[in-house]
């Protein structure tokens, strides 16, 4: 026998489930993985370095903590090895330049029920409109992510022989 009234946990995790990533935006426009690079800080010290306030800065490092990209010992915060890798500034595999991409990409999809009632596209990008300036640092932002993602195909496929 079905359980009445329904549960409502799918609706509560469906509605969480955006935080994490609004989280790591946050993180990424902020730059807390930077100064974490050179080790572990409280969120006074790196409050400090960011030039912002350390009492509004501690709940965003538990919820960076939260999306698994932070570490907590105390009350001293550190990069997770993909954090250290992925978003540090001036690193090889930094990817911090895609977070503008995502946050385009979350307009847009907060955008699908107008799309799909009025049949229109509401959320366009025109590569058209950009300067070849912007459009090579488009696609030059997308490389990080592209590399890693052949990466892994080859890995799944077995390609590497």
């Amino acid at each position: 026998m079905s359980q009445y009234p329904p549960k409502w946990d799918i609706f509560d995790k469906l509605a969480d489930s955006p935080y994490p990533a609004f989280a790591f935006l946050a993180g990424v426009k902020l730059d807390v993985f930077t100064p974490l690079a050179n080790g572990p800080q409280t969120p006074a010290e790196l409050a400090t370095v960011l030039d912002i306030d350390a009492e509004k800065l501690t709940p965003l490092l538990y919820a960076l903590v939260v999306a698994g990209v932070l570490k907590v010992d105390g009350t001293r915060f550190s990069n997770t090895p993909e954090s250290d890798h992925f978003l540090v500034k001036g690193r090889e595999g930094y990817i911090g330049n895609l977070c503008e991409a995502y946050e385009e990409r979350w307009r847009w999809v907060l955008n699908t029920a107008k799309t799909i009632r009025t049949g229109k596209p509401q959320s366009e990008h025109d590569y058209a409109a950009m300067s070849g300036t912007e459009r090579d640092a488009f696609f030059r932002d997308l490389h990080p992510n592209a590399l890693e993602t052949g990466c892994t195909l080859v890995e799944r496929l077995g390609l590497a022989d």
